[in-house]
């Protein structure tokens, strides 16, 4: 979900069907539209049901308002830290700060956070690989992009994703993904 309006849809859409598993929180572009107390709410719901997520939250540099995004975002981190949700993180030219807010923690109680679209530069790739927690979910543009470093991103942190506006399939995305990792691996030899 991207917005506190969306987590009944998604709740239906669980009963609906499932396989599928549900990811609630307030995306950083819609900071503007949080109820008072959204993170008590947001709680409230992830404690009735353990197979709920924290998602899709975090920081964008496009946004206005960081100072904002930072204070929604710690409040919804602070709750899947709490409850040990699984954390879908969004975060567009603002590792720095995720990464400033990652270091207030523990890292032992941290939940496993899916670092969503990931396609960043090599100084950022290493520094979250220092979390043995963090997965890095691959998509097209990162696939076919320039930055995604896949050839350094170890294969059981690698996620593959389908977000996007162009349709993939997630069979072309592995198999691009495979044909990267074992020319990287022959390389080495």
């Amino acid at each position: 979900a991207t917005l506190e309006d969306e987590w009944q849809k998604i709740i239906d859409l669980m009963k609906a069907n499932n396989a599928v598993y549900g990811a609630f929180g307030v995306h950083p572009w819609f900071i503007d539209s949080v109820t008072k107390d959204f993170d008590k709410r947001l709680e409230f719901l992830l404690k009735s049901n353990s197979n709920y997520m924290v998602g899709e939250i975090g920081l964008d540099k496009h946004k206005p308002d960081m100072d904002k995004q930072i204070e929604i975002f710690i409040k919804q981190f602070d709750v899947s830290v709490e409850l040990k949700r699984t954390v879908c993180l969004h975060c567009v030219g603002a590792w720095d700060k995720i990464l400033h807010v990652l270091k207030q923690y523990n890292k032992e109680i941290l939940p496993i956070i899916v670092a969503h679209g990931f396609n960043e530069n090599e100084d950022i790739l290493n520094k979250l690989l220092r979390y043995e927690n963090i997965f890095f979910s691959l998509g097209k543009n990162c696939v076919y992009g320039k930055n995604c470093r896949i050839e350094q991103i170890p294969e059981n942190r690698i996620l593959i994703e389908s977000d996007g506006k162009k349709e993939v399939l997630l069979s072309d995305l592995v198999d691009k993904i495979s044909k990267i990792k074992n020319e990287s691996n022959m390389a080495d030899i």
